[in-house]
């Protein structure tokens, strides 16, 4: 779908003038599915919001080949990058096949209605299309937003925790989904907090932590258990099943030796001798 890369450059999300971290350098090849992980706070929903320019302030650059996506007037970019964000709220009176039409008709493309059904039937909501949105589970919400990004058909997709409120069959089409998005040619920048989806479904992970970044690299390279500690406080394993799938499982869910508090301000961790 495309040929471009997206490079950010000295690149980060501020809040009061202020930097979130520290500057980011990357550049995304098309096809690749990045993940970003981290602990809470660090700064992943941030970053994809200043990626897509929803208002969140940035600095340095984000180009997407030649283009200065700074300087990219709002309806061209809705051409460039879909954004499906946390917050699925929506007006509650549109129905789920109007609240999808809105990504196809933000890209201008020219056969909008072909783009929204294909997107229900991507996303498994055909049946759920002339319903209110406001009558929807948290997870079928989700999934709308979701249809409503691949109906937006761009060659950046940002996606801020896909899967949180998924079923496990619904986690799994969606990580199918990516992965087809991907070997589209499409560029994919994905914050997971689920550990095990990151490492089946990316390409690249860029494993954050307060300040910065800690790795960045393949995805059992980026979470090798030594990097998952450091920046978790949380012992893990990886494991591979038959099937080629790998799984990251909690050894500790407490972490066996606390990182010292001040890196988890107000929490107090468990100890085992309690």
């Amino acid at each position: 779908m495309t040929t471009e890369s997206l490079t950010l450059t000295d690149f980060g999300a501020m809040r009061g003038g202020r930097s979130l971290a520290d500057p980011l350098t990357v550049r995304i090849e098309p096809g690749a599915i990045l993940g970003l992980v981290g602990p809470n706070g660090v700064g992943k929903s941030s970053l994809l919001g200043a990626i897509a320019r929803t208002g969140i302030a940035s600095y340095g650059t984000a180009t997407y080949g030649d283009a200065d996506l700074a300087r990219v007037p709002a309806r061209e970019r809705a051409k460039l990058i879909a954004l499906m964000a946390q917050d699925h709220g929506a007006p509650g009176e549109l129905r789920v096949r109007e609240l999808v039409a809105v990504g196809a008709w933000a890209s201008a493309r020219k056969y909008p209605s072909m783009a929204v059904e294909r997107a229900l039937d991507q996303a498994g909501i055909a049946h759920l299309a002339d319903r209110p949105y406001a009558g929807l589970s948290g997870g079928q919400r989700q999934l709308v937003q979701f249809a409503r990004v691949l109906a937006q058909q761009t060659p950046i997709v940002v996606l801020d925790e896909p899967t949180s409120a998924l079923d496990l069959f619904h986690q799994g089409a969606v990580e199918r989904i990516m992965r087809d998005l991907g070997a589209e040619g499409r560029i994919v920048i994905a914050a997971i907090h689920d550990l095990s989806l990151a490492l089946n479904a990316c390409t690249d992970v860029l494993l954050l932590h307060p300040g910065g970044v800690a790795h960045h690299g393949p995805p059992q390279e980026a979470l090798h258990p030594e990097r998952v500690y450091d920046a978790y406080g949380v012992h893990t394993e990886i494991h591979t099943t038959d099937q080629g799938r790998h799984v990251l499982a909690t050894a500790d869910p407490y972490g066996a030796d606390p990182r010292p508090e001040d890196t988890h301000p107000g929490v107090t961790p468990h100890r085992k001798d309690q």
